[in-house]
């Protein structure tokens, strides 16, 4: 099956790191959720960093906690 390595920038409001992390940890490797602040201070911006085989999976997951913005796919090379 085809893999994909998903960069991305989350906005979020009353959520974690954590959570973040718990909801996707199943969907994917390498996941890492590095937290932005906002410069309102109301909402959290998340760099979110995946490799996954359904990126749309990840996504769905994310549109629960935010919005997604500034989207980077790349196809990973298999041997």
């Amino acid at each position: 099956m085809q893999r994909y390595h998903l960069e991305f920038i989350f906005t979020a409001y009353n959520t974690s790191a954590d959570a973040i992390k718990n909801s996707l940890t199943e969907f994917g490797e390498g996941l890492e959720v590095i937290d932005c602040q906002d410069s309102t201070n109301l909402a959290k911006n998340f760099k979110i960093k995946i490799n996954a085989e359904e990126p749309t999976v990840i996504f769905d997951v994310c549109a629960q906690f935010g919005r997604i913005k500034s989207v980077k796919i790349d196809e990973e090379r298999g041997p």
